[in-house]
């Protein structure tokens, strides 16, 4: 008999001859009995039936949730953990640590970079004594020729006096900051080594997060005068000042780019100075949006530029003179012969 029908079948049986005997034994007549035992023995088995179907639903979906919540923890690298006196780790969390079901607080420990063990220790010292939340990261203690493991531990204390928490093998996020931070110390030492190229970086408020050398020439601001004031306050004329804010915010909310072009700014003196400027948008290891702007100093060129502007307008001059002269010497002759 299929498994759903065996027990609601057993259960109307019993019913069926308990209901029996007691109707007899109280005298009820045969027909009338009979219709009343078979009628609610087909209800209370109707009623199992659809009891146990129901629970058989539920651990089937518990199951499942269960299967995808162990399939999301592998994609993950993440597991659970539960503390009473010690730590029972999940299936994901064993698979990090490489360890059984069952763990002590040393064992814990003694898995980690001696370098990380005292800020772990700390850490689940405050989550076990003052319920404090658990945040902290920290690595495995493996040998020096392997790649390092990172792990984040997270916890949180129970009223009862247990905690539970999570951890996750985050290695690749850690490998992918270092990448970031080491091609900014890159590009920061890039720059630095540049001269005469004019680097300046603002966050996302305009204020001043990056002052290379050659800006410091430039614009005549040093490093500390510079670092945490306004672009426009620093090196953009009055005049232009309500434009540039403008520019800026609508290209850090996805508007037009600010393009490459000439222009005329101010140093610390108040002087102008004529520039190449280029600017780019780069997210910083926060996802945060930094403007970067680079300058060429082009003062030297547009001096020579308007020199030579000036030199053919002399020249035009004077050949228009001299032009207007021979036109007279040649009138004069005329009128003398």
């Amino acid at each position: 008999m299929h498994p759903n029908l065996a027990r609601p079948a057993i259960r109307a049986g019993l019913y069926l001859l308990c209901a029996g005997a007691w109707l007899l034994a109280w005298g009820a007549g045969p027909v009338s009995a009979l219709g009343l035992i078979v009628l609610s023995t087909v209800l209370i088995f109707f009623l199992e039936r659809r009891h146990r179907l129901g629970r058989e639903r539920l651990r089937q979906g518990l199951r499942r949730t269960s299967l995808q919540l162990e399939q999301a923890q592998r994609d993950a690298t993440l597991g659970n953990w539960e503390y009473d006196l010690g730590f029972i780790w999940s299936p994901g969390a064993q698979r990090i640590l490489d360890c059984g079901e069952e763990d002590s607080l040393d064992g814990l420990l003694n898995r980690l970079h001696p370098a990380d063990r005292n800020g772990v220790q700390r850490g689940l010292e405050m989550l076990f004594f003052r319920g404090t939340v658990l945040s902290v990261n920290a690595r495995l203690n493996l040998p020096s020729e392997r790649q390092p493991v990172w792990l984040a531990l997270r916890g949180e204390a129970q009223a009862d006096g247990h905690a539970i928490g999570t951890v996750q093998d985050i290695s690749a996020q850690k490998r992918d900051e270092e990448a970031l931070r080491a091609s900014e110390q890159r590009f920061r030492q890039l720059f630095e080594q540049t001269p005469r190229i004019a680097v300046q970086g603002y966050d996302r408020n305009r204020r001043v997060i990056y002052w290379n050398r050659a800006s410091e020439q430039l614009y005549g601001y040093s490093v500390d005068q510079a670092m945490g004031r306004y672009l426009e306050e620093l090196i953009v004329p009055p005049a232009m000042r309500d434009q540039v804010i403008a520019d800026i915010n609508n290209w850090l909310i996805g508007g037009s780019a600010i393009p490459a072009s000439e222009l005329t700014l101010q140093r610390r003196d108040g002087s102008p100075v004529t520039v190449f400027s280029s600017h780019l948008l780069l997210r910083n290891l926060h996802n945060q949006l930094e403007l970067y702007c680079v300058d060429i100093d082009f003062s030297a060129l547009k001096y020579a530029r308007d020199a030579l502007r000036l030199s053919e307008n002399r020249y035009q001059a004077l050949l228009e003179r001299l032009n207007q002269r021979a036109a007279q010497g040649q009138s004069t002759g005329d009128e003398q012969g």
